[in-house]
């Protein structure tokens, strides 16, 4: 089973840009796994510019089926006292297959320095089950994560169109903290799939995702995801992470399109 570290260490330098010549494991149906299009986009960012402050904010339009190989380019287009603003372009072989602009921002002094939000009530990993039950045949993208159910709704049980889990890699050494939050943060089915009554294609549109503090890859994360509205072929869907000390690490929105 191929690791995150191992297959961001096997993207090569080639054609312009970078390579990603295979993903075993890491798919959603024909194309990667939107999490991992957002963690290369960074980490393609990375070794395409010099000394990035920390990364604060993803964008992520997903134009089109991303199977691999897969060449992405990045781009710095500004560079302040502060912040670095850099695009990410990806292309598989029908053509453009994501479009990612990475704001990044050195830390400075402040005097603003609060958090409005609260953790949800979970209880320990531990004690959770698994979110997606065991099934045959391929699984995709979801066994290379730790997934516990810590709330009452999963894909097509019929409660409300929203999920709360705890999530960690399986194989966690040596992984980038925030290239793991990249990834872990995009790591459960949409919400609204909860109110599915079979199962049915979806497609992630846009990913939008800000970052307040790297995740420990090491460690748990509480994954909260709702699908606040659906209509029209559509859900809008708002996501937060917490550590397990309850500290908040990141926010993210994403649009959804639903074929069913």
């Amino acid at each position: 089973m191929t690791s995150l570290r191992s297959l961001l260490e096997s993207v090569r330098e080639g054609d312009g840009g970078w390579v990603l010549d295979q993903a075993e494991g890491w798919t959603q149906g024909r194309t990667l796994f939107g999490g991992l299009t957002a963690a290369l986009s960074a980490h393609v960012a990375s070794l395409s510019c010099e000394a990035l402050p920390p990364l604060r904010s993803v964008q992520v339009a997903f134009v089109g089926p991303a199977a691999a190989p897969v060449r992405v380019e990045a781009r710095e287009l500004r560079r302040g006292r502060s912040s670095t603003i850099v695009s990410v372009d990806g292309f598989a072989e029908t053509g453009l297959a994501a479009r990612a602009l990475l704001t990044y921002g050195a830390p400075r002094p402040s005097q603003v320095s609060h958090d409005s939000t609260v953790a949800p009530t979970a209880p320990a990993p531990e004690a959770c089950e698994a979110f997606m039950p065991p099934r045959e045949g391929p699984q995709g993208f979801f066994q290379k994560f730790d997934i516990r159910q810590a709330g009452t709704s999963r894909p097509m049980s019929g409660g409300p169109p929203e999920y709360l889990a705890w999530v960690r890699l399986k194989e966690r050494e040596g992984v980038d903290p925030t290239v793991a939050l990249l990834a872990m943060a995009d790591s459960l089915p949409p919400a609204a799939m909860a109110v599915f009554s079979a199962p049915a294609p979806i497609s992630t549109m846009t990913w939008a995702i800000d970052i307040a503090h790297p995740v420990d890859p090491t460690g748990w994360s509480l994954l909260s995801s709702v699908s606040e509205q659906s209509a029209n072929g559509y859900s809008l869907q708002s996501m937060s992470m917490w550590d397990e000390a309850g500290r908040r690490l990141a926010v993210a929105r994403q649009v959804v399109a639903i074929f069913t």
